[in-house]
């Protein structure tokens, strides 16, 4: 969960906390016994944190315990090093730190500079990166994968946006890592990174020839956050 202010408010605490119960059922974990307490928790937390917003708070239930921390968040940018990652995430629909594939290699990256983009072995689609979800545009057109990804709340907040308006045309499907250089602009979509761009993405060759949809984007994203959080 993304913290900011003076003083401190989570983002959207009702959303993640709905997708960690809903993570917590897919994985088999028992049901929270007290998800009022763990809200308390949480906007305790956030308000007592010794770090300067904005920041990130986490949430992990394991088998009948908890528990609850903080780290700084990174600025939104669109100079991201994507590194490829060829993985399959077991149950890429449940939030879940089981799968020890991704952070292991996540742990050796400058996460403020760079990100892996999965690649699935098997049929070489790029269904998300490992910290958030994307989108792959180009002038008017967003292709953006639906199936096997983890459903992302700053994503959904941004496709809720670009409903009421008629700027894009959206095409919810998975490109294969071949089509990559038909796109103008990858983007990524999370609590962390909120909306930022890949520049470069080295081992393919790719690189950013545009950052229009990552600007209109970051504003629509920025005027969600302060409509929902006036």
């Amino acid at each position: 969960m993304r913290v900011e202010g003076n003083p401190p408010r989570v983002l959207f605490p009702d959303e993640h906390l709905d997708r960690l119960r809903h993570s917590a059922e897919l994985l088999g974990l028992p049901p929270l016994s007290s998800p009022e307490g763990l809200r308390e928790e949480v906007t305790s937390l956030a308000a007592s944190a010794p770090l300067p917003s904005p920041f990130l708070l986490r949430v992990c239930l394991f088998e009948g315990e908890r528990s609850l921390d903080c780290r700084p968040a990174s600025f939104p940018q669109s100079g991201l090093s994507g590194r490829l990652l060829r993985h399959s995430r077991p149950l890429p629909e449940a939030k879940s730190t089981q799968d020890a594939t991704p952070y292991a290699a996540l742990a050796g990256m400058d996460l403020a500079k760079e990100d892996l983009l999965l690649v699935q072995p098997e049929t070489e689609r790029l269904p998300e990166s490992a910290t958030a979800n994307l989108i792959f545009a180009k002038e008017d057109l967003l292709v953006i994968p639906e199936e096997q990804v983890l459903p992302g709340l700053t994503l959904g907040a941004v496709l809720a946006s670009l409903s009421r308006k008629a700027s894009f045309r959206i095409e919810r499907r998975t490109p294969r890592l071949d089509e990559l250089d038909a796109f103008s602009e990858i983007l990524a979509c999370g609590s962390g990174r909120e909306v930022s761009a890949f520049g470069t993405i080295p081992e393919i060759d790719w690189r950013s020839r545009s950052v229009a949809v990552f600007e209109t984007l970051s504003r629509t994203y920025a005027a969600y956050k302060k409509e929902r959080h006036a």
